[in-house]
């Protein structure tokens, strides 16, 4: 086994990872480039985000202090309710009921703002 390799997370904990980075990004109103600076870049925030490249311990660490956040909220089980106001979770409902042209429709005129 590469040591590229050993330094890996087991999958589970990269999965959690990347939906976290995306989820506390988010909850803290952040882009990927108010996070990058050294040898973060906001490429490599990307590619962690969509699962595209794992996320190597000394990242995770550096991740964390930037979202001044503990690392176990990183590698904890993904929690969406942070982004769900009832507002948001109130737009999805209406989202849900609505029928396929009816969403075509929503989709098309937002495509054009």
């Amino acid at each position: 086994m590469s040591q590229d390799q050993k330094d890996l997370l087991p999958p589970a904990i990269a999965e959690n990872i990347r939906q976290n980075l995306w989820i506390y990004r988010a909850y803290q109103n952040r882009t990927r480039k108010q996070l990058a600076e050294g040898s973060l870049k906001s490429g490599m925030l990307r590619a962690y985000e969509y699962g595209f490249r794992p996320v190597p311990p000394a990242h995770l660490t550096l991740i964390a202090e930037r979202l001044a956040l503990p690392e176990d909220a990183l590698t904890a089980p993904p929690d969406f309710a942070l982004l769900l106001d009832w507002q948001t979770r109130r737009m999805v409902e209406y989202y849900r009921a609505l029928t396929d042209s009816q969403r075509h429709a929503i989709k098309s005129l937002l495509m054009h703002m």
